[in-house]
């Protein structure tokens, strides 16, 4: 399969009853959790093609899981002085698991190639040559690769999702966060969506602050299913549910935030009113029942509660003087719509001047409906 000297990271499966819900700490069916470790081998090395083939190769025995590349720098030169009496009798394969084991991936991945050309190594040969040019950070000509061995052998598919988190791993901590997400993506092109301890959370920022909101989300919940309990993490959530829309998740967020942080709960107000507000102005615009009034009043007696955001409390007044004048409690909603002028920042625009129209028209009869 892949040189025995490579470590490759463990991919365990996920599995849920249904869609899930990242914010639980769970994943939808079908996705993966990448983790730190090695990945267990289902067949022996010689069955998977792992030890290194060729004239040289009959007396070099499969490395046991967990062998580190020092290991084999060790243990080469020996085995390459004692198994072979000609050097002309290397194969381009075997030049390149050395060149790999030292650590020169260039070189390697000219032997790879050359391999792929002139001894026809199949779907094995393509992921030596994958993982030389992932060590070389060449994300997409090694993603091109895998796709080619898996449409000749699917067996490598997880192996060419762990093989790019951990290349994701490294460039996160090189601080190349482009490169980082180039990765994973690549990742998910074959495990979609691969999740990865730890980073999450940088991805998730690195969406959030190219624009790209509906990644981030996603991402931000994995981040919080990792650590539920940070009221940073849940603020910075909530307001990537406010990016996408997603008003009244956001604004279970921020509760939760709040009861958190009790002292710092402020600094969610504004974003509470606006979303509320917008959850009034939602539900008012197909009230059919009772009930859907009553929620919309409630969303609306939110904003007016926080006082927050300044800017929409005329608006927030003149639309709880507009429901409860529809379900016919006309005091309350006179004393609403005087609420209105009070609350504008113009202090006369156009909806202070309705406002007074509408108090008047209740107050001396003169409108429609149940006022």
């Amino acid at each position: 399969m892949v040189p025995a000297f490579v470590e490759p990271h463990r991919v365990t499966a996920v599995t849920v009853d249904g869609p899930g819900d990242f914010a639980r700490g769970n994943a939808p069916a079908g996705w993966m959790k990448v983790e730190d470790g090695q990945l267990t081998h289902g067949r022996s090395a010689a069955a998977r093609g792992d030890n290194l083939r060729g004239a040289r190769t009959a007396c070099v025995r499969p490395s046991r899981a967990g062998h580190r590349i020092v290991r084999w720098l060790l243990f080469l030169p020996v085995l390459a002085g004692g198994c072979a009496s000609d050097p002309s009798e290397e194969t381009a394969r075997l030049r390149g698991d050395l060149a790999f084991a030292s650590g020169d991936y260039e070189e390697a991945l000219a032997e790879y190639r050359l391999s792929l050309r002139q001894e026809d190594p199949g779907a094995e040969g393509m992921v030596r040559v994958a993982h030389a040019y992932i060590e070389l950070g060449r994300v997409d000509e090694a993603r091109a690769l895998y796709d080619l061995a898996i449409l000749e052998d699917s067996s490598y598919v997880d192996q060419a999702a762990s093989d790019f988190v951990a290349r994701a791993r490294r460039e996160l901590a090189d601080g190349d966060r482009y490169g980082a997400a180039s990765a994973m993506e690549a990742a998910s092109h074959f495990r979609p969506g691969v999740l990865a301890r730890g980073l999450n959370l940088p991805l998730a920022r690195h969406y959030r602050d190219i624009g790209e909101h509906l990644r981030a989300r996603a991402l931000f919940l994995s981040a919080l299913g990792e650590r539920r309990g940070d009221p940073d993490l849940l603020f910075e959530t909530a307001l990537a549910h406010l990016e996408i829309g997603d008003c009244e998740r956001a604004l279970g967020f921020f509760e939760e935030f709040g009861d958190l942080a009790p002292r710092r709960r402020q600094e969610a107000d504004t974003h509470v009113g606006r979303c509320a507000f917008q959850l009034a102005e939602e539900i008012a615009e197909v009230l059919d029942d009772q009930d859907a009034a009553e929620e919309a009043l409630a969303y609306l007696n939110l904003v007016l509660e926080l006082g927050e955001p300044r800017m929409l409390l005329s608006r927030a007044w003149f639309s709880k003087a507009e429901i409860l004048a529809s379900l016919g409690e006309c005091t309350a909603a006179v004393a609403a719509y005087h609420m209105v002028p009070a609350s504008d920042p113009a202090g006369s625009g156009p909806l202070s001047r309705t406002a007074r129209q509408r108090a008047d028209e209740i107050r001396f009869g003169e409108g429609e409906g149940p006022c």
